[in-house]
């Protein structure tokens, strides 16, 4: 697997789930702390997977 089509698959699997997220959210209040939270899963899932692609070779 390259690398490069894998980080640009990665990148717009995110955008496309922010676009969801933003979408689906129905309160103003709760969508900022709801596009947070799913951030920072996405940020840990990218780091896992970042670690798993170093540590693999």
């Amino acid at each position: 697997m390259k690398r490069a089509a894998f980080l640009r698959g990665m990148g717009a699997g995110m955008v496309a789930g922010a676009a969801v997220g933003a979408i689906v959210m129905s309160r103003q209040g709760t969508m900022k702390t709801d596009v947070g939270k799913a951030l920072q899963r996405m940020g840990n899932a990218m780091d896992s997977a970042w670690y798993d692609l170093t540590h693999g070779m």
